[in-house]
């Protein structure tokens, strides 16, 4: 077996184990639901560090999923003795692991953020100013793993300040309040909005790279936001599922060109559906006013309803997904358009230069290859 295969196969037996042990973990500190978030920064983590291992953000991913892990360690004994500093040796350490490690969770990200998609921090002046705000938060990290008390989650859902069992700085009070954890937080909302001012300025295969990573952040603040309203939590992990899942699709570049399509569907599958339930409820509402008094029934107006918006719904979703691509997936739509007037054209085309003129020139402006050439058979 050659050094090749050798790194193959121990790169699988690195993601089969991360994959267990993520699992297992994850399970026995948060319970299932905390799979939706833990096991797809695991997984996509442990795939980049095997496929791209000098690239920092996998084990970034695998860092950040770690840090869930054991963030969500809870201590089963009483608060007093943590308070105190007289808790056993063991509930002490699980107390000081699960406080230390939650906020560098932002950090990871923000980091995340600002190395994405090359894996390094960026170079000049702005690269300067990074790596300065990025040591701050080091170095506020680092004060909260050795103040006098640390936060810490109790089982029963309490969280109390707990004296840290690693003190060395007599400072009262724990570091995550006031400007430490704002400063971490505000690094954290730059880092995001970097990755929006290098979309605008990105070309070609980065500007894919960014676009993948942005809209798993719309479609995680999209999750987020009907969490909070509904209290379905479980959909908000869910949909950070999609942040990991972006940037391994981006970093390996495997399929980037479909981002457009998969942004378009998605739009014009939710305009469509608001489309049609406003029809379902306008034509029910109306029957029923019209019928009720005869019928003293609503099933006629449901049925009603229901057979308009399947009649309505191909040629709503046709109209709609027109408008749509015409928005957000304009190369699709344009090579459409190219090929049907290239189809008009042919049809009265005899001139076999012309001919081959015509398909070249349609399929450079379609497709976009590096280089076409056409051989015509008598």
């Amino acid at each position: 077996m050659n050094i090749r295969s050798l790194r193959v196969v121990a790169g699988l037996v690195l993601l089969a184990v991360l994959l267990v042990l993520g699992l297992l973990l994850s399970v026995a500190t948060s319970g299932l639901v905390s799979l939706l978030f833990d096991l797809p920064f695991t997984a996509v983590g442990a795939v980049l560090v095997v496929r791209r291992p000098r690239n920092a953000i996998g084990w970034l991913l695998l860092v950040i999923a770690a840090c869930e892990v054991i963030g969500g360690l809870q201590v089963q004994g009483p608060a007093g003795p943590l308070v105190a500093g007289t808790a056993p040796l063991n509930e002490r350490l699980i107390a000081w692991l699960s406080a230390v490690t939650v906020v560098p969770i932002f950090f990871c990200c923000a980091l995340l953020a600002v190395v994405f998609p090359s894996g390094r921090l960026p170079v000049g002046r702005w690269g300067r100013v990074l790596r300065v705000l990025l040591a701050v938060n080091v170095l506020f990290l680092l004060a909260g793993a050795i103040g006098p008390t640390i936060s810490v989650g109790m089982a029963d859902g309490s969280t109390i300040n707990a004296a840290n069992p690693f003190a060395m700085l007599p400072a009262s009070g724990h570091v995550l309040s006031g400007p430490a954890f704002g400063i971490i937080l505000a690094t954290l909302l730059l880092a995001v909005g970097s990755l929006l001012v290098r979309l605008r300025r990105a070309k070609g295969l980065e500007r894919l790279q960014f676009r993948w990573v942005v809209a798993s952040l719309v479609l995680s603040g999209g999750g987020l936001l009907i969490a909070a309203m509904s209290g379905l939590w479980p959909l908000a992990f869910l949909c950070f599922a999609a942040i990991p899942i972006a940037i391994g699709i981006a970093v390996l570049r495997y399929r980037l060109y479909e981002i457009d399509r998969i942004i378009s569907r998605t739009i014009a599958y939710a305009v469509v559906s608001a489309i049609l339930a406003g029809v379902f409820v306008g034509v029910v509402l109306a029957v029923q006013a019209v019928l009720g008094p005869v019928t003293q029934s609503n099933d006629l107006a449901v049925a009603g309803s229901t057979l308009i918006v399947f009649a309505l719904f191909a040629p709503i979703r046709r109209r709609v997904q027109r408008l749509v691509d015409r928005r957000f997936n304009r190369t699709r739509y344009d090579a459409e358009r190219t090929v049907a007037a290239f189809a008009e054209r042919l049809r009265d085309e005899v001139d076999l230069e012309q001919l081959r003129a015509e398909i070249l020139a349609t399929v450079a402006a379609t497709v976009e290859p590096s280089s076409v050439s056409l051989w015509l058979r008598d």
